[in-house]
């Protein structure tokens, strides 16, 4: 696999020090992984913690972006749905980051198990895990 959409989980992993097998070559992101870091900058306990989280944002931010569009969110729709269908529990923030993957035809990059499990509700939903 060439390319694929990376998850937040990617990133945390990449500023933790944890181990990433596997990764494409490229990697896109979600508008919605960038909240999440942003998020995790503005939250930060410490200068030290605030400025390596901004050194993993910058770097989120390298990456191209792909934003929400209505087309992301009729993907949205329909894997929220079949989640519900099949008692499988999606996070909103999760599940629209897949959204974007399926909507562009990437598999989402990611460490994080709750996207495969989105995917045994949803086919059409591919996963690396890394």
């Amino acid at each position: 696999m060439t390319y694929g959409l990376a998850d937040t989980s990617v990133f945390i992993a990449h500023e933790s020090g944890r181990p990433l097998g596997g990764m494409p070559r490229h990697v896109a992101v979600s508008v919605i992984t960038l909240g999440e870091l942003e998020l995790g900058v503005i939250a930060a306990a410490t200068v030290e913690q605030r400025a390596r989280r901004a050194e993993t944002l910058a770097l989120a931010r390298a990456a191209d972006t792909i934003p929400i569009n209505d087309a992301v969110m009729g993907s949205f729709a329909r894997l929220v749905h079949d989640c519900r269908e099949h008692g499988v529990k999606a996070n909103v923030l999760d599940a629209l980051i897949a959204a974007t993957a399926i909507q562009h035809g990437l598999p989402v990059v990611t460490q994080d198990d709750d996207f495969a499990a989105m995917a045994s509700a949803h086919p059409q939903l591919a996963v690396i895990q890394v």
